[in-house]
């Protein structure tokens, strides 16, 4: 008893002297306070508290990281209500984006890029065949070579019409432009968003993202489709 009011004692006299000193005590954190509400207390606002809590502050490496960091910023200034409240809404709003909007347009930018390499590569494969074909039959050359360069060719030209990598690669490339679009539209106030309050806006931003890849997933079951039935044999 007497150490523990010797302790006790001396933590008063450390408080004491830091007064005096004018240090000010640091507050000691309330068990009911919400992990934001700690974050305040070190100098954030409201809106990078919740950032913060959520960990949203990743490093930026594409536009479409850009423009979804914009947007959770744009979110986070929405009253949601409470603080555990507005981190719900946010973490379900930051999924979205994550599943819904920088993936989709990850894929659509890739598949774009491949299908035109696809495309460039087949046409130029094709047209050295093809020149190949023609020169080795003008020299005279064994038959064997024309025949070959011209199968080759046949090949090439049968795979570019059943995969049409120029199409699918055009048809990617829009499908990533206008998601890229829609969000610029969003933060931005413009067209279908103008005047909107923002919690309206990300309603309608959602029912525009979940239509270009509704409608991109049925263009590719029909791409499936069709590729299912070239293997048929016909009766």
């Amino acid at each position: 008893m007497y150490r523990g009011a010797g302790n006790e004692d001396e933590g008063d006299g450390h408080m004491t002297d830091q007064i005096e000193a004018g240090e000010p005590a640091k507050p000691e954190p309330r068990r009911g306070e919400s992990i934001v509400t700690r974050l305040m207390h070190k100098g954030n606002n409201e809106v990078d508290a919740l950032l913060e809590a959520l960990g949203m502050r990743a490093q930026l490496s594409s536009e479409g990281q850009d423009l979804a960091r914009l947007v959770e910023r744009r979110l986070a200034q929405v009253s949601w209500g409470t603080h555990s409240q507005a981190l719900d809404q946010l973490d379900v709003q930051r999924s979205f984006l994550i599943h819904r909007f920088i993936r989709p347009l990850k894929r659509f930018e890739r598949d774009s890029r491949g299908y035109g390499y696809l495309d460039n590569f087949l046409n130029f494969v094709s047209i050295l065949a093809g020149v190949g074909a023609s020169l080795s039959a003008a020299r005279g050359l064994p038959p064997a070579w024309p025949i070959v360069l011209g199968l080759v060719v046949g090949l090439l030209q049968s795979i570019s019409q059943w995969l049409k990598p120029a199409q699918r690669s055009t048809r990617r490339g829009l499908a990533a432009s206008e998601l890229r679009s829609e969000m610029w539209a969003f933060l931005q106030g413009r067209e279908r968003y103008r005047g909107k309050d923002d919690q309206t806006a990300w309603s309608i931003l959602c029912d525009q993202v979940e239509r270009v890849e509704d409608r991109e997933s049925a263009e590719q079951d029909q791409e499936a489709a069709a590729i299912h039935e070239s293997y048929r044999l016909p009766t």
